[in-house]
């Protein structure tokens, strides 16, 4: 399991994120929001990911695991937020969080996981149709890229974008290594998702949103983007466009963005036992991180605080994006 170096006065500023999530979990231990009283799937899976087993009492776990549960639909797929659409980010992360936590069946019915795997992996984008395929090729030539090389899409019936691809590719993978889920499906949605992946990939390395040329300008990375991908893509050390992309994010320790900034840790510790070199950029990026984060009180969105945590503690907590583990 990778780790990052232990800094001396990582401590307080994690306990100061861990507290400002206690304090923000909302009434009765209905999860957690972003800045209000709505719980929301990420911040939820987030803040559960950043207590586990520091915090939360066994009742507590099971309370808040139960809550990120029931946030589910009946098709096995999750809502950004109670009430909400069915988002596919959403879901992998509510996925790979109840899969990281263990499938105790004290706490939730293993069911749930097995039945949102099969769901994740059934989802497919408007890419996935012939007469789309068409339209990208003869039509809508604003933007460059390879139609036939699909993931998954933020919300269904729309296209594939890079955030929710990485996400259900962690998911998938981690359970595929645990043996939850096989098969010929999953091969070829778990080949054609890690092909979109280097497909989008900007010129000269890392990942935009979700596409590398538009109206013939080539796009600017973006740094979350990056480190999820990065982190779906860490099987495929070995590739160009991973080494290239890997070598860009080292480059952007000054970063002010917490929440990019954390991801590019979690997402960067994952190569730290493979590159050696990785290790600097982890000890300068946590600094820093550490600097953004201090007065948690001031950060408005709880997903950012929850992230952050993670990031600070990845050398107790665990890596929750570990796919090679």
């Amino acid at each position: 399991m990778a780790s990052l170096p232990v800094a001396t006065d990582s401590a307080p500023t994690r306990d100061r994120l861990m507290e400002a999530l206690v304090r923000r979990q909302l009434p009765r231990g209905h999860g957690w929001g972003h800045c209000g009283m709505q719980t929301t799937t990420e911040a939820t899976a987030l803040a559960m990911l950043a207590l586990r087993g520091l915090r939360l009492t066994c009742h507590e776990a099971q309370r808040s695991l139960s809550t990120l549960v029931s946030l589910g639909s009946p098709s096995g797929l999750w809502p950004a937020f109670v009430g909400g659409e069915i988002n596919l980010a959403a879901t992998a992360l509510a996925v790979n969080t109840l899969l990281t936590f263990g499938q105790d069946p004290k706490i939730f019915d293993p069911k749930v996981v097995e039945s949102a795997l099969q769901a994740l992996v059934r989802v497919r984008p408007l890419e996935a149709s012939n007469f789309v395929r068409l339209k990208f090729r003869l039509a809508d030539r604003h933007v460059k890229f390879d139609a036939t090389k699909y993931g998954w899409p933020w919300v269904p019936d729309t296209v594939s974008w890079v955030v929710p691809t990485s996400m259900a590719l962690i998911a998938l993978q981690r359970a595929q290594r645990r043996g939850l889920i096989r098969g010929n499906e999953l091969e070829q949605r778990l080949r054609l998702g890690v092909e979109m992946l280097f497909d989008r990939a900007c010129t000269g390395g890392g990942w935009n949103a979700g596409n590398a040329i538009v109206y013939g300008v080539a796009l600017r990375p973006h740094l979350d983007d990056t480190a999820l991908a990065l982190a779906a893509l860490r099987p495929y050390l070995r590739e160009p466009v991973v080494q290239r992309s890997l070598e860009w994010l080292l480059k952007n320790v000054e970063c002010r963005s917490a929440f990019s900034l954390s991801w590019a840790v979690v997402a960067a510790a994952t190569y730290q036992e493979a590159l050696p070199k990785v290790g600097r950029f982890l000890e300068e990026a946590r600094i820093r991180l550490e600097t953004l984060v201090e007065h948690p009180q001031g950060i408005e969105d709880t997903a950012t605080v929850a992230i952050a945590a993670v990031a600070l503690n990845l050398d107790y907590g665990g890596n929750p994006v570990e796919v090679e583990a």
